[in-house]
């Protein structure tokens, strides 16, 4: 099987080739980024062509071709490859909304990619989480109203961003200031700063809008009455998410738990104070959300408050593009292997 990886030298174009020999041992890697270079990834040296290659003429197909590239650039190249014969997998936000492309995260509504499908939209890094943890609940109690309140590590800005984000903080906390005074008010480093990316005239950002648009497609629920409120927070990798769901009826922490145990990718961390449950966690349990510290509102028994948490790099995206991809080609890791829900 050859495989093309578009935007092979980020930060999720890495990720995938760690999992892809996982996945399927002994496939052929094309690999595209800007420029034609040299890759050096845990002691093994790829070739990486410039994406303007795949418009020669004789330009190589393949099965399956996985795009890490803002929207602007997927929307430029994700026709070409489908074009060349590839099935793809697209990171981006620009083939999210489109009605006649499933958005899919896999254990949920992994059922829609058929062997008709030759695009699929692959969600934003918290959508993955959120409707991981989401659709048992929902199955079992129905859900009137959701918010969430996220907690984005700085990967999710993408490999220049946690590079300088690196650098800042090891400069700014060797000031040994205890008022943080070092640090930028605006940027990443020491901080807390709203995710506040093209900001629509309602004050919700594109993240926010993301989340609560791509949840209701993907948990198929239309109406989804959802809320959202996003931070970036000084963590390189992993992130936290604060959910408070009101369900149709009366729920009770045992009967949380137990729907869990019914889903996919989730592992439940069962103390009380959420201990165990944090986004440095995720970097240890790369391919699974966390999810925990369930608490009930004392006023309103159908209202239910609880934490999940994931590694954005991996299950908020490379690792739920294998598993989509699996639906088609499946997995040698079982680990990666969707399990094939119905929609």
């Amino acid at each position: 099987m050859r495989v093309c990886i578009l935007g092979a030298t980020g930060l999720v174009g890495r990720e995938l080739l760690h999992l892809i020999p996982r996945a399927w041992p002994g496939a052929q890697l094309a690999l595209h980024a800007s420029r034609d270079q040299e890759l050096d990834l845990d002691g093994r040296r790829f070739e990486v062509k410039a994406a303007h290659h795949l418009d020669d003429v004789d330009a190589t197909g393949g099965q399956l071709a996985f795009v890490a590239l803002d929207d602007e650039h997927s929307a430029r190249y994700v026709p070409r490859l489908l074009a060349l014969g590839y099935r793809v997998i697209d990171k981006s936000n620009a083939y999210r909304g489109d009605p006649a492309v499933p958005l899919v995260s896999a254990g949920v509504n992994d059922g829609l990619v058929g062997e008709e499908v030759r695009l699929v939209a692959n969600p934003n890094c918290t959508t993955i989480p959120l409707t991981l943890a989401l659709a048992p609940l929902r199955r079992s109690f129905g859900v009137r109203a959701v918010a969430v309140s996220t907690y984005q590590a700085i990967s999710g800005a993408g490999i220049a961003a946690l590079d300088q984000f690196l650098l800042d903080a090891q400069v700014g906390y060797a000031a040994h200031n205890r008022l943080g005074a070092a640090f930028s008010p605006s940027g990443y480093a020491g901080n807390t700063v709203p995710h506040n990316g093209k900001t629509d005239d309602t004050g919700f950002s594109a993240e926010e809008r993301k989340l609560m648009t791509e949840s209701s497609k993907i948990l198929a629920f239309p109406d989804l009455p959802i809320s959202a409120q996003a931070c970036r927070v000084p963590v390189a990798v992993g992130h936290y998410e604060q959910v408070w769901l009101t369900c149709e009826q009366p729920v009770t922490l045992d009967a949380v738990a137990a729907a869990w145990q019914s889903g996919a990718f989730l592992r439940i961390v069962p103390t009380v104070d959420g201990a165990g449950l944090s986004a440095l966690a995720c970097v240890h349990e790369r391919d699974l959300a966390l999810v925990g510290r369930v608490r009930l509102v004392p006023h309103d028994p159908t209202t239910v408050c609880f934490t999940v948490a994931a590694d954005n790099l991996r299950l908020g995206a490379a690792t739920n593009a294998v598993r989509i991809a699996a639906r088609w080609f499946p997995a040698v890791d079982p680990t990666l292997q969707a399990p094939a829900n119905l929609p």
